[in-house]
């Protein structure tokens, strides 16, 4: 697990700042999961913590590098405010 990862807990919030940073980019998930060789089904279940052994770790860390590190972290942290005001 890289560095960076280690501030970011699998989760909704994590999915969600995924979703919204591969959007940004003008990508589909389904392009992601198809480039790295995964279901839809995996991919969810890594972003969300339900898969967190090595597999989640590595997936997870590719979902960051895909969207970029800062834009990542930005919108993760947008997105846990989010959840904390409501």
């Amino acid at each position: 697990m890289t560095t960076y990862q280690q501030n970011y807990q699998p989760g909704p919030v994590f999915h969600d700042a995924f979703l919204a940073g591969i959007k940004a980019k003008g990508l589909k998930s389904q392009d992601f999961a198809k480039k790295n060789k995964l279901h839809l089904s995996v991919l969810r279940h890594c972003s969300t913590g339900f898969l967190n052994g090595p597999k989640g770790q590595l997936v997870r860390d590719k979902m960051i590098k895909e969207i970029g590190v800062e834009l990542f972290d930005t919108l993760y942290k947008a997105r846990l405010a989010a959840e904390d005001a409501a």
